[in-house]
């Protein structure tokens, strides 16, 4: 069964082919892009050589064979929340003060604490323990920087933009976002099994 939404093989591949069930389980299992995102993490002059290598996902829009951009995008229904901590106040300050190691470290931990903290979140709206505005998030992994969190969520009735998607979730997430990520041809680079804190298949490879 196919994804709504396409994939690339890597950052400078504009020819998306659609994301099957079984390919993206590959990118999630597969050797590749666990070493890859390792080489990521390593915060050298290299990781960003290394990302732009790693498959990604076109969670906002599919292509139905034609060229990576704007006017060539089909709305898949989901959209995509970036979470750049290493972009944050308090991570800079943590540069200025302690070093490099010491703010990309806790950077990796606020990662790792919110992907729980919001996958809890979305689990508790499954079993109708959680009140409020509903979420609709389908995935949550830490993005390949190890820095940051990408959550995947289904657009809301009420949103009429990516923007106001993003803008949404992100306020009821209390997180900040990166608010570039709002065009539909936005690629976002997935991550291995183990960095995934939330996911439901069937929820992102269910019909149109």
């Amino acid at each position: 069964m196919n994804s709504p939404c396409d994939f690339v093989w890597k950052a400078r591949d504009n020819q998306p082919k659609p994301l099957t069930r079984e390919q993206f389980l590959s990118f999630l299992d597969g050797m590749d892009v666990k070493m890859t995102t390792e080489k990521v993490r390593q915060h050298d002059a290299q990781s960003e050589v290394y990302k732009i290598l790693l498959p990604a996902a076109t969670w906002q829009a599919r292509f139905e064979g034609k060229l990576r951009n704007d006017a060539n995008a089909q709305p898949t229904g989901l959209f995509c929340l970036d979470v750049d901590i290493h972009h944050e106040p308090e991570f800079k300050d943590i540069l200025c003060r302690s070093g490099k190691d010491a703010a990309f470290a806790w950077a990796e931990q606020e990662a790792r604490e919110r992907a729980d903290l919001w996958a809890r979140m979305q689990k508790e709206e499954d079993s109708n323990q959680r009140s409020g505005e509903p979420l609709g998030i389908v995935g949550i992994h830490i993005s390949p920087s190890g820095t940051g969190v990408h959550v995947v969520a289904t657009c809301a009735p009420n949103c009429k933009t990516i923007a106001e998607n993003q803008a949404r979730l992100a306020r009821l997430l209390q997180t900040s976002h990166d608010d570039v990520c709002k065009d539909w041809a936005r690629i976002f680079f997935l991550a291995p099994r183990e960095d995934w804190t939330y996911l439901d298949m069937d929820a992102i490879f269910s019909p149109l």
